[in-house]
């Protein structure tokens, strides 16, 4: 196709200019004088070198040689069963130089299996002749499918990959970061006592005197933009971190924090414009106010300000002609954990100290010696927040004890702040008890399972002229994302997790040691990140 007949360049007479017709008639004859006619030449020559480099701008854009193509699809069931907040979709962008072609699908799904990715990739490859190991799926990790995924997920999200392929035109890239650093935080509380405790609805927090500290957590948006040759932006890819389980106030289905940011960035740049959300090392990271109960969920509201420091970083990126595709992709093997034996045996001997706190034996006592029920428990605690001086009764009751020299509402006071304090005890035990309780479960499961051996998954690297990828199948934790970043010798390098398989969640080492949720449900030795890491950086320096 041309490209430079799409843009019209006119060069008009100078004597048209000069001399139009409509001062002098129709079919008038004007012979200019001849200093006159020194100033046309001129003048024409000015015309002449201005058309000459309109048409050779237009040229060098038009000689583009990186096409692309981008679409989307509906996920959604067509029936569902439940109320549906917000459409899931499979979305898709086809990259092709004349030698290699990339393909790069983002998918509002909790995760992708081996199964699912290597059926994607054969049909890709069997339709479109794209190679199947040069195709990168990731997926938002969201958690709220509600199960109203269509049946034909497959089918669709290959149909995208097809319509993008199908309608690829000569594209200019554009590289750029962005930030957003108010709407994610690190999930791991940092107890004093060397354990961590991990935020979630399906248990309580820690009591506050016991948090020392909140982990490490990445606030870039990495992000290439893709334009047609017009200048109008046909996709934006956005690489960013955080776990999309934060729900709608209806609970219905959603694609959650991501899907509402790529909303926004479409609605703002054009209808046809296509939002790909890359999920980023999120193992440990969780959108803020997740457990709040004093608002409806704020998970609109959060994916809509992603959206806007995306498009904000987007606006400023220039695109320019670049033809760089390169793939590489390996299988490894991590080394899969063999330690679950000794943390049941470690949990359950912290399960069996709380059990004795609960069962002391003496006359009137109750679990940590505390004789109150909570009818009991709940006016005293709250007469004692209000005024700790003199909970009892009125100040001046306790200066008429003091004239007559009695101390009988301070004994009370006294006996009643102690039984208080082991009655808030008992509720800080219970709420280790149910952490202890899930965890030991979590690993009992781990323990009877079959499998033995080590655990394949695959690392892909991808460059899109200045703009790397480096894979993950699982849920790394954020520390080990910063890290890759670092150690790239590229400048704009992005981790997506979620991608190509699911190999569950992988922590750093040293958490292994601190029993929360994350390190409990890891299938993979504290070995793996050495192998991991290095495999990555390997592939990263060879794009």
């Amino acid at each position: 196709m041309n490209y430079v007949s799409k843009r019209m360049v006119r060069v008009t007479p100078a004597s048209k200019v000069l001399c139009p017709s409509r001062f002098w008639g129709v079919g008038a004859v004007f012979v200019p004088p001849f200093g006159l006619l020194a100033v046309v030449s001129k003048m024409a020559v000015i015309f002449l070198l201005v058309a000459i480099v309109e048409i050779t701008a237009v040229s060098e854009v038009g000689a583009a040689s990186l096409r692309a193509g981008a679409a989307r699809q509906n996920i959604t069931r067509e029936k569902p069963i439940v109320s549906v907040n917000d459409a899931l979709f499979a979305k898709a962008l086809v990259f092709d130089n004349g030698k290699t072609k990339v393909v790069i699908i983002a998918i509002d799904l909790g995760g992708v299996n081996s199964k699912f990715v290597a059926k994607v990739r054969q049909r890709v490859q069997e339709k479109l002749q794209i190679k199947g190991r040069n195709v990168l799926i990731n997926a938002s990790h969201n958690h709220h499918t509600q199960g109203q995924v269509a049946k034909d997920v497959i089918e669709r999200t290959v149909s995208a990959v097809k319509m993008a392929a199908e309608n690829m035109v000569p594209v200019t890239i554009g590289v750029g970061t962005g930030r957003e650093d108010r709407i994610t935080m690190n999930r791991r509380l940092k107890l004093k006592n060397g354990k961590s405790w991990t935020i979630r609805r399906a248990i309580p927090c820690p009591p506050d005197d016991e948090i020392a500290s909140v982990g490490p957590f990445d606030p870039e948006i990495g992000i290439l933009r893709v334009d047609r040759l017009n200048g109008e932006t046909m996709a934006v890819v956005y690489n960013f971190a955080g776990h999309a389980y934060g729900g709608v106030p209806n609970k219905g289905v959603t694609a959650d924090f991501p899907g509402f940011a790529s909303g926004i960035i479409e609605e703002n740049l054009g209808s046809d414009v296509i939002a790909l959300f890359l999920q980023g090392a999120a193992g440990d990271i969780t959108t803020i106010l997740y457990k709040d109960v004093n608002a409806p969920r704020p998970t609109e509201i959060l994916g809509k300000m992603l959206g806007l420091s995306t498009l904000k970083a987007t606006k400023n990126i220039q695109t320019k002609n670049e033809d760089t595709l390169k793939v590489v992709t390996e299988n490894i093997k991590l080394p899969r954990r063999t330690d679950i034996p000794e943390r049941i045996k470690s949990l359950r001997a912290q399960q069996e100290k709380i059990l004795l706190f609960f069962t002391q034996i003496g006359c009137g006592t109750h679990g940590a010696g505390s004789s109150l029920n909570f009818k009991e428990f709940l006016p005293l605690y709250l007469k004692q927040m209000m005024n700790p001086e003199s909970p009892s009764y009125y100040s001046y009751r306790y200066k008429q004890e003091e004239l007559t020299g009695k101390d009988n509402l301070k004994r009370l006071d006294a006996d009643n702040k102690r039984d208080v304090q082991k009655y808030l005890q008992n509720i800080y035990a219970m709420e280790r008890l149910i952490k202890i309780q899930v965890n030991l479960r979590v690993l009992e499961q781990r323990q009877a399972e079959a499998v033995r051996g080590p655990i394949a998954c695959e690392i892909q690297g991808v460059k899109i002229g200045d703009f790397v990828l480096i894979t993950y199948p699982g849920e790394l934790f954020a520390q080990i994302g910063l890290d890759v970043k670092k150690k790239s010798p590229y400048e704009h390098t992005f981790v997506s997790a979620y991608s190509n398989g699911s190999v569950g969640y992988s922590p750093t080492a040293d958490a292994y040691e601190e029993e929360a949720y994350e390190e409990i449900l890891a299938r993979l030795a504290p070995e793996w990140r050495e192998i991991y890491e290095k495999k990555a950086l390997e592939i990263i320096n060879r794009l």
